[in-house]
């Protein structure tokens, strides 16, 4: 959300210091306190830990996502080996890239069946650095910009 609020909040603060009234009317001041809030979220969560691969995900509700379910919530465990069917790989491997989670998926083609190779990646850690640090500078500006937001905690 924060992804489609902040650039049309910047937009905003750039066409020609609206007056209050106008941003008011628009509910542009609701949504600076919104998203000041998710940001807010954001910087105050505890960073994660270099040793946790843990990666928060719910799937479709059927076996093979209990199994990668499982798979993705391990703090330590960051390779998994599943001799699995082609429409199982399929599913696994729709079930992955859909969601963008940050685990590279290689099929073993060895035995029968195949073995899909899952392998979570520091692409896990990357993401939510860059995460932390866009909503810092983001809050940043929000604050200095928006000055109808009420001070709270930063």
């Amino acid at each position: 959300m924060l992804e489609c609020l902040m650039p049309m909040l910047r937009r905003a603060a750039q066409a020609q210091a609206l007056p209050t009234d106008t941003r008011r009317a628009a509910g542009l001041d609701t949504v600076a306190r919104d998203c000041t809030g998710r940001l807010r979220a954001i910087v105050a969560r505890q960073l994660r830990a270099a040793d946790d691969w843990s990666i928060a995900w719910i799937g479709c509700g059927c076996d093979l996502c209990a199994t990668l379910e499982t798979f993705l919530a391990s703090r330590s465990r960051r390779v998994l080996e599943w001799p699995l069917a082609k429409d199982g790989r399929r599913h696994v491997h729709t079930r992955i890239d859909s969601a963008g989670l940050p685990v590279l998926h290689q099929t073993r083609r060895q035995g029968r069946p195949y073995t899909l190779v899952l392998t979570k990646t520091e692409q896990l850690f990357t993401r939510e650095q860059t995460a932390r640090r866009q909503a810092e500078a983001d809050l940043t500006w929000l604050t200095s910009t928006w000055n109808t937001l009420p001070a709270g905690p930063r």
